[in-house]
């Protein structure tokens, strides 16, 4: 038996006519192997190379990276390609009259939300000096073992675009939630 999530033309119409809308540049749901996210990167690049002001897109760019790299690396939702686990989410990334907005979500475990929430806290109210210094610090201390990355990356999206990071956690099952992350870039920028 087929079981899906359909969405009704009408729903699909209304965010394809939305009103202030310009272009959705991107939209993948999916797992995001690093083959995907080498094909996603460069359709990304093609499209703002295309379309786009030159001022923001690069910060733009590599906002999306960061946010695609981190579905890849530590989504909840898991799939074995190859002998490797690999990551599924969703990334949206949409052109407004002034700003780019950059979308993603990802299943996390239940119990990385507390020190995820408490970090995305945490960095959203600190100013641009705070945040390059305490990106500094990150990177001094010693990475814990089993970690991937020095945890900089959610920081390096707060200074790229020079807003806070929205977040919004939606429990979906026992022990999981998803995540879903907003990040405004004014094309001024």
């Amino acid at each position: 038996m087929y079981h899906s999530i359909f969405v009704s033309s009408d729903d699909l119409f209304e965010l394809y006519s939305k009103k202030g809308l310009e272009k959705s540049i991107l939209m993948f749901k999916g797992v995001l192997t690093q083959d995907i996210l080498v094909l996603l990167a460069e359709m990304l690049a093609n499209n703002l190379t295309q379309f786009s002001q030159m001022g923001s897109t690069k910060k733009m760019f590599s906002i999306f990276v960061e946010l695609a790299q981190n579905i890849h690396r530590y989504s909840a939702e898991r799939v074995d390609i190859d002998g490797k686990k690999v990551g599924c989410g969703i990334v949206l990334v949409n052109e407004y009259d002034g700003y780019y907005s950059i979308i993603s979500g990802n299943v996390i475990d239940q119990k990385h939300i507390a020190n995820l929430s408490s970090h995305l806290d945490i960095i959203n109210k600190m100013d641009p000096d705070e945040l390059k210094q305490y990106r500094k610090d990150l990177l001094r201390k010693e990475r814990e073992e089993g970690k991937v990355g020095a945890g900089i990356g959610l920081i390096d999206i707060i200074r790229k675009a020079k807003s806070k990071i929205e977040y919004k956690i939606k429990p979906i099952r026992d022990g999981v939630s998803f995540i879903s992350f907003f990040i405004e870039l004014d094309k001024e920028i």
